[in-house]
Parts: C-alpha cells; structure tokens; sequence
C-alpha cells in the first residue's frame, strides 16, 4: 500500500504492515478537525457523527468516593454513558447488549453525546491483549491531562475496542509518552473488582489500574498527536 500523507487516518492493519519510516507518520491519524475547532469531525473514515470536545475533568467531575475516585452521578451529564446492558440468568446471557462492543454504539444516550474528543492527554501505560486466547483483544490504556499531576480526577483509562479490531475499523495503538488527541465514547464500567484489574491506581502512582471509577473511553475510535 502507497504512503499515506502526515494527519491521515490508518487503520491497526494498515500500520502493523507499514514500515517504521512509515510508522511515524501514520501516528499523525487524524484527519478531520483542527486544534480549536468548535465542530469537531470524526477522524476515522467509518464515522460520519461529529464528536463533542470534552475534558476529562469534563467527564469525571469533581465528586468522589471513598477511594478518591469519580463518582457516577458527579461526571459526565450527571452520568449518563454507553452501559453493559446485558441481561443474565445465572451465567447465560438473556437479552441486553454490552454497548462498547457496538460498532459503533450510538453516539447519543438519551439525547445526551457521549462520542467525544478530547484533546492535550499523555498515555502513561498500555497493554495489547489482541493476541491472548480468550480475552475481549482490546487494547487497554491509561490517559492523563498533560500539565497536570497525575491523579484520579487527572487521569482516564481508555480502550481500542477487540470488535473494532476484528472489523477493520480501530486506529493504531496508542503512542506513550507523548501529547495526543483522543476520539472516543464514554463508558461506565462496573466489574474490574472481580476481574482482577487494579481499581485503585494510587499505589502505581497514578499510572496503571483503574483510578477508583468506572469511567472510561471505551471504544476509542481515533486517535492523532496534539499539535500545539
């Protein structure tokens, strides 16, 4: 495949088989919206719903729980967010649908955006689980605002969707380290106490586990590098 030009869109496959000269200037992804604009577009080609700029103070809130972390009610719209709407008697499934899985969820909870864009975050930790048999293969990672100490209130975990994967519409992974835009829908996730994920982050500095909520951007959609 030719070379795509700096702030173009690629998908995980096309950059798995690029070069590394070619990797640099994939991770530019993002076509679409500039710094500043108030209309944001979607940067990923599958997508014609424009996202809504956000903060993850936005989405978190100021209210927190025992651990330090955001509550629910305290965050985004007064926690409104794609849910895991399965339904199960004992342990087989009966009805419902597990939002992040969609692809793509509805942008839209009760009139309410939840496809967002958030803009100047710095991704501290990621894992790849695409290739671990019997996992979800989602790719799961950690943002914090840039400029800003790291905590719960400062800091989101994020994930690029297995299903996203397997459909040939997910971005590359993140880039660490380094100042990027995200676009993404808003989550809220319950089971990480039983699934073994860190809840509380304090202890890693802030830098792996959970930070004590259940919000999350999950799928990410798009992803670029921030431009100053």
């Amino acid at each position: 495949m030719g070379a795509r030009a700096p702030g173009s869109w690629a998908s995980a496959g096309q950059v798995r088989a690029a070069t590394l000269g070619m990797l640099a200037i994939t991770l530019v992804a993002g076509c679409g919206s500039a710094p500043g604009d108030r209309s944001p577009t979607s940067w990923n080609p599958h997508l014609t719903t424009r996202p809504v700029r956000a903060t993850i103070a936005d989405i978190l809130g100021t209210d927190t729980n025992s651990l330090g972390g955001a509550t629910r009610s305290g965050g985004w719209h007064s926690g409104t967010a794609l849910a895991d709407l399965r339904r199960y008697v004992g342990h087989r499934q009966n009805g419902g649908v597990d939002q992040r899985r969609l692809v793509p969820p509805p942008a839209t909870v009760n009139s309410i955006p939840v496809f967002v864009e958030i803009d100047d975050v710095e991704v501290s930790w990621s894992y790849d689980n695409g290739d671990v048999p019997g996992t979800d293969h989602d790719t799961s990672g950690n943002a914090c605002t840039v400029g800003r100490p790291r905590s719960n209130l400062t800091c989101i975990h994020i994930e690029i969707d297995g299903q996203w994967k397997d459909k040939g519409w997910a971005p590359a992974n993140f880039q660490l380290n380094t100042p990027i835009d995200i676009q993404g829908y808003v989550f809220w996730d319950v089971p990480h106490r039983e699934e073994g994920v860190p809840y509380d982050s304090a202890p890693s500095g802030f830098i792996r586990g959970h930070y004590a909520t259940g919000w999350e951007i999950h799928p990410v959609s798009a992803w670029r590098r921030h431009a100053s």
